[in-house]
């Protein structure tokens, strides 16, 4: 399992309408973290991965908002720490996201991503 605490600062979803330069640099941020967080958890070569997602209230939200941005740096930053070879669907082969419970930390989002093999 991969948690990653994630301040307001780094995350963004679907609905936002951010500058290509922020979203760059927060990408790259996010995908740091999921590196460091990721190192020393194994290596999978063909793997399904189950993602949380968790807000810090209870509020209404959608969290497939957060699959092609947030999320997807994830992805990258465990690839980038040898957990998986790539990200294509040859290794990758599913992905689900659900709500996970609230962090309960004001401006604290986090995700928790679990791969399985797949044999």
């Amino acid at each position: 399992m991969i948690v990653l605490d994630l301040p307001r600062s780094l995350w963004w979803s679907a609905n936002d309408r951010l500058h290509w330069q922020v979203v760059r640099r927060k990408k790259a941020a996010v995908r740091a973290l999921a590196k460091a967080a990721a190192m020393g958890t194994g290596t999978f070569q063909v793997a399904v991965l189950g993602v949380q997602v968790h807000y810090p209230t209870n509020a209404q939200a959608d969290p497939h908002n957060v699959a092609s941005t947030v999320l997807k740096a994830a992805i990258d930053g465990v690839v980038d720490a040898g957990i998986l070879p790539d990200d294509s669907s040859k290794h990758l082969t599913a992905v689900t996201i659900s709500r996970g419970p609230k962090t309960s930390v004001k401006g604290i989002y986090r995700l928790t991503l679990t791969l399985e093999e797949v044999a």
